[in-house]
C-alpha cells in the first residue's frame, strides 16, 4: 500500500473551474458528516 499527499481545496476548485475531472477516490474526506445531519440541514 502507499499514501499520497492530499490535494488542497484550492487545487480541487481550480480543476473544477477548468472543467476537468479527478481520479476516483481523490476527493475522499475524513471525518464524514453523518448523512442524517446533512439531509436534515438541507431540507
Amino acid at each position: 500500500a502507499f499514501s499520497m499527499h492530499p490535494c488542497t481545496v484550492r487545487q480541487m476548485m481550480d480543476i473544477a473551474d477548468a472543467g476537468q475531472i479527478m481520479p476516483p477516490k481523490s476527493t475522499w474526506f475524513e471525518p464524514k458528516l453523518r448523512s442524517g445531519l446533512l439531509i436534515h440541514e438541507l431540507a
